[in-house]
């Protein structure tokens, strides 16, 4: 088993850093008041070391613990990074920006054929048929209704897993950003993403609303709520938790993955100790999708992230 952390696991640590991006170049611009943006032209590098989970919803999945998180961003007055986003905003206003971002599509964390553990280098934790069945004919039912009848020998005995499936792979998502600047405590984004790299060759749609505020100007915390909506399309949902001939698993769990929408709400609190140090929670739980919870590989309705710890900022 492979031990240490690989560039392509920091990668996934940094995904996990930030749910989603809602921070555009103008947002960049700092105030000596302001700890909450990032300087034009400086590298801005965090650590947050605490205890935490993601949870994983898929059958054989392991839950991803939250230990060591990384933060990265970088801001210039058009191009931005921030941990595995790029972007570059090419129409701004007060109240609203519009950017072109770059980024890992974050479905493939689910099933990383490496233990969980091993992302942060601590220890954790056949049939194949030529023919797909179509979801929308006679002959195929819904997933609870074809459940393998344990009277028959010869009808699968568990779930299909991580461990019997095709590898799902890395996607590179590109689209556009947008951000509606209500007030400075309210804002809305929404971002449309494809697949570029071509390894589902789908798109996304995600729009989220965030409220941000003190509450108290003699507590040094910051609380932001958010809450939002996440589209998926056919070909995201089919290849990332559909079952066809490719995997190793019987006929009798096939299932064809449609488009959906899945919401979510969260809480994160930032609370400043000194310059250099802050403590951090964050919390997030996703309803996914009718169309996901029906794969066979799904035993979940939702997904839970959660951490708390300490932060400090290089």
């Amino acid at each position: 088993m492979q031990k240490g952390l690989t560039l392509k696991h920091f990668f996934l640590l940094a995904a996990l850093a930030v749910p989603s991006i809602g921070v555009s170049a103008e947002q960049s611009l700092c105030t000596d008041t302001n700890d909450e943006c990032v300087a034009v032209g400086q590298w801005q590098i965090s650590l947050a070391v605490g205890g935490g989970v993601l949870t994983n919803p898929v059958v054989g999945g392991d839950n991803i613990p939250l230990l060591v998180v990384p933060y990265v961003s970088y801001y210039n007055e058009r191009f931005f990074l921030e941990n595995t986003t790029i972007g570059y905003t090419f129409s701004d206003a007060p109240s609203f920006d519009l950017s072109a971002i770059l980024e890992l599509n974050g479905e493939q964390k689910y099933f990383n054929s490496l233990h969980a553990g091993n992302i942060i280098g601590v220890e954790s934790a056949s049939f194949n048929d030529s023919e797909v069945l179509d979801p929308t004919s006679s002959d195929s039912q819904d997933f609870k209704d074809i459940l393998p009848d344990i009277r028959n020998p010869n009808a699968p005995k568990k779930l299909p897993s991580t461990d019997d499936i095709s590898e799902r792979d890395w996607a590179i998502d590109g689209g556009l950003l947008g951000n509606w600047y209500i007030d400075n405590a309210h804002n809305i984004s929404a971002q449309w993403l494809y697949d570029v790299s071509g390894v589902y060759k789908g798109q996304h749609i995600k729009v989220s609303y965030k409220y941000r505020f003190q509450p108290s100007e003699q507590w040094p915390a910051k609380v932001m709520l958010s809450m939002g909506a996440h589209w998926q399309s056919d070909e995201l949902i089919d290849y990332y938790y559909g079952i066809d001939k490719e995997d190793d698993v019987s006929r009798a769990y096939y299932y064809r993955g449609q488009q959906g929408i899945s919401t979510f709400i969260g809480l994160a609190l930032n609370y400043r100790l000194n310059p250099d140090w802050q403590l951090k929670f964050s919390t997030k739980r996703t309803f996914l999708a009718n169309e996901i919870q029906n794969s066979p590989l799904i035993t979940e309705k939702y997904q839970d992230y959660l951490f708390i710890g300490g932060q400090y900022d290089f």
